[in-house]
């Protein structure tokens, strides 16, 4: 399963996802233009200088997966994290396990602590920490229906809005249970199976303002 998400993981977005070449600004400013790539970007897009395009919802450029993290594979990159941390405390469980059932006398034919257990612990436990992190960070992002260069800019909006006696409100929540669902789908079974059906164009999105569009999906 591991590996299955991994090959997923680095394929889904082989190609960032960008839109249309003839894609032309809207009314209100919705688009922003791209100096690089000279073209009109739609809302949530940023240019990737790894890349060097603009990616769809981009979240971050990934130098694990070698790849951009954005609209076309959040979900399959969510669900990677979220099985290796999985993965990591399993075996770190069972590493525990076997050093309690040798201290205590229960391990039979010689059985005894190597140096190459204590390496495994050395290795396992940061990552539990550094990996347990990386997830509890992106549940948040989620649960916010933000990304984490929306995080960031969203630190910076609410210090200008507070400065002029105003409120700041991330314009794509839209409550706890309609994030969850825009980015791992209407159908509670799938949330943990990397399927990526649901996501739309990923030109559009439902604002808070708005109101929610029938199916609860990404308007294309």
């Amino acid at each position: 399963m591991g590996n299955w998400h991994a090959e997923s993981e680095s394929k889904t977005n082989d190609e960032p996802s960008t839109f249309p070449s003839n894609t032309i600004k809207g009314e209100g400013g919705d688009l922003r233009y791209c100096q690089k790539c000279a073209l009109y970007k739609p809302p949530r897009a940023h240019h990737c200088r790894v890349c060097k395009t603009c990616v769809l919802r981009m979240d971050h450029h990934c130098v694990w997966i070698n790849n951009c993290v954005g609209h076309a594979n959040y979900k399959v990159f969510f669900l990677f994290t979220l099985y290796t941390v999985a993965a990591c405390f399993h075996s770190l469980a069972l590493l525990l396990g076997f050093v309690y059932d040798v201290h205590r006398g229960q391990i039979h034919n010689g059985g005894s602590v190597k140096i190459s257990h204590i390496i495994c612990g050395l290795v396992v436990f940061p990552l539990c920490l550094a990996l347990g992190v990386l997830l509890v960070w992106h549940i948040y992002l989620i649960l916010q229906n933000k990304t984490t260069i929306e995080h960031y800019e969203g630190v910076r909006a609410t210090w200008i809005a507070k400065k002029a006696g105003n409120n700041y409100k991330h314009p794509y929540d839209l409550g706890i249970y309609e994030n969850l669902i825009s980015v791992l789908g209407p159908n509670i079974a799938c949330w943990v199976w990397p399927t990526t059906s649901h996501i739309g164009s990923g030109t559009q999105f439902l604002a808070s303002h708005e109101n929610k569009h029938p199916d609860r999906s990404l308007t294309s």
